[in-house]
């Protein structure tokens, strides 16, 4: 089995929770000669899938009185529980299991059956954990705590409901949907005090996306696919809807949805949601391609004026303006703000976030002031509306500082990244993307006001954080080493301006491509060092 790191196995032992019979079992089956699925990650693959269910019965006709013994040994305490008066535990078990297993469950996603006390409830919890079918965290019983689920546990009760050897499955998985969806409704995808609980809930609308979706009915599959789409949306403002947790959830809802037809309101926004991905992740050619899809889509089903269809073509633009056609985008987005004025309001979140998308375009033109502008009325419009702190405001707080600098007024520039930063760091935590851009931001001004060891210092910290969280070949850490070149190349040291800028060329090409108009600034910068 061609293996040779070791690290497909060792991620399978931790899929399997590294219990001994079940690393048995998968080591066993994937020697046989029958097996369907031939390397350790196209087994883990199986498993966090829709086949999990052919993985287990599969099982059987390699190890079938090992595997029986292990879903035996619950049922006895299944039966157990329910002899002394805990009759919910089975049903509550299977519940659980479709969701994450070996993730936390909040415990306030577990909200007790309308017709079962929370006493009984918290008793079914604790009995299911003394017979170690789950783990609960200590916390008071009238709030059950996090429960875990063991990743064997899980799969062969999800291959029980699938193969229908329980009462209820659809049942069972309607009501995960419902406990999902609920909990998803109490929180706003933009609001920064929302966003732990969207990072504990996802991995949770995520695995019922993967693997419960195919067996839901259309009612079901469109309440998981509403929150799934809102806790993508969440991921923008934790800062890791360009990740891989974003595209996993993107190609999930996809996947989920394609069986609602091409024309489907759902279909139609989970393929708007993985062009705006891959708009993040530097495919932007590959995302214009597909939001014009799903524009005329959305043009055909919702009608011209919908909220959708005018987000929609906002990521279209936002497309188009990644790959450098910023004279293009330009007319686009006043076309658009104005449609949006008259269909939204002047002052609706969407407008102004598309004014700002406008500024930018405007000053990646050459005209910083005008760009300046038009985001100081959209920033205070934010703050009256949405408030100081609110992702929206904030983004376009930063866009503000940086196109005051570009036109020249340095000082200013650097207290608004000053002000700026101190509440980024406070309410999105020095990770987030928009942290280390505040910081890079604060650096350039520094720099264009002569303080350049100062500003080499915070750049180069800077640089090295921004490419620890969010990756070399990430936009935003090209354009900080862009800023360091620049600093170093002031300060006089050539050569190691030339290769900074070097660097940041072979990364642009591979980001923007070679004729990218920054591309093409860089490679001018890289000639001028050169032949100093």
């Amino acid at each position: 089995m061609d293996d040779p790191t070791g690290r497909e196995a060792t991620a399978l032992a931790k899929r399997l929770g590294a219990l001994p019979l079940a690393l048995h079992l998968a080591g066993t089956y994937l020697a046989s000669p029958f097996a369907r699925w031939r390397s350790f990650g196209d087994y883990k693959q199986a498993l966090d899938g829709t086949a999990a269910s052919e993985v287990i019965a599969d099982l059987d006709t390699i190890r079938a009185s090992s595997r029986a013994a292990v879903s035996q040994t619950w049922e006895l305490s299944l039966d157990a529980l329910a002899a002394q008066g805990l009759g919910r535990a089975r049903r509550l078990l299977y519940l659980l299991s479709c969701l994450a297993p070996a993730t936390p469950i909040p415990g306030g996603l577990l909200q007790p059956e309308v017709d079962t006390d929370a006493r009984e409830f918290s008793s079914t919890l604790r009995g299911l954990a003394e017979v170690g079918l789950i783990d609960v965290a200590d916390t008071p019983a009238v709030r059950p705590g996090d429960v875990v689920v063991h990743p064997v546990v899980a799969d062969i009760c999800r291959a029980r409901i699938l193969t229908g050897q329980t009462a209820g499955g659809d049942t069972v998985m309607a009501d995960a949907v419902r406990l999902l969806a609920a909990a998803g409704g109490e929180l706003d995808s933009e609001r920064p005090g929302d966003w732990a609980a969207w990072e504990r809930l996802l991995p949770h609308v995520s695995a019922g996306v993967s693997w419960m979706a195919p067996h839901l009915d259309n009612e079901s599959l469109v309440m998981l696919l509403t929150v799934s789409r809102a806790g993508f949306s969440a991921l923008w403002g934790i800062g890791r809807q360009g990740s891989r947790d974003g595209e996993v959830l993107a190609r999930a809802n996809l996947a989920a949805a394609e069986r609602l037809g091409d024309e489907h309101p759902d279909n139609l926004a989970a393929r708007n949601d993985l062009g705006i991905y891959l708009c993040a992740t530097g495919a932007p050619h590959e995302a214009e391609e597909m939001l014009r899809t799903v524009l005329a889509g959305r043009r055909r089903v919702l009608g011209e004026d919908h909220v959708d269809t005018l987000r929609t073509r906002d990521a279209l633009i936002g497309a188009i303006m990644e790959q450098g056609r910023f004279d293009e985008a330009e007319p686009m987005y006043r076309e658009l703000i104005a449609d949006m004025t008259r269909v939204l309001g002047a002052d609706h979140r969407e407008t102004l976030t598309t004014s700002v998308d406008l500024a930018w375009s405007i000053g990646m033109q050459g005209r910083p002031a005008e760009a300046a502008e038009i985001c100081r009325r959209t920033l205070d419009l934010d703050r009256q509306i949405m408030g100081d702190e609110n992702a929206r405001t904030l983004d376009a707080w930063d866009d503000l500082s940086r196109w005051t600098n570009e036109r020249g007024d340095h000082a200013t520039a650097e207290q608004m990244s000053r002000e700026l930063l101190d509440i980024v760091l406070r309410v999105m935590g020095p990770e987030h993307q928009l942290t280390l851009t505040t910081r890079a931001n604060l650096a350039r001004a520094i720099a264009n006001q002569g303080r350049l060891d100062e500003a080499e210092h915070l750049l180069r910290e800077g640089l090295a954080d921004m490419e620890c969280a969010l990756g070399e070949d990430h936009y935003r850490s090209i354009t900080a080493r862009r800023y360091l070149a620049d600093t170093v190349a002031a300060q006089g040291h050539v050569a190691e301006a030339t290769q900074l800028y070097v660097q940041v060329l072979q990364l642009q090409q591979r980001r923007l491509g070679h004729e990218h108009p920054e591309t093409l600034v860089t490679r001018r910068l890289v000639a001028e060092t050169t032949d100093t």
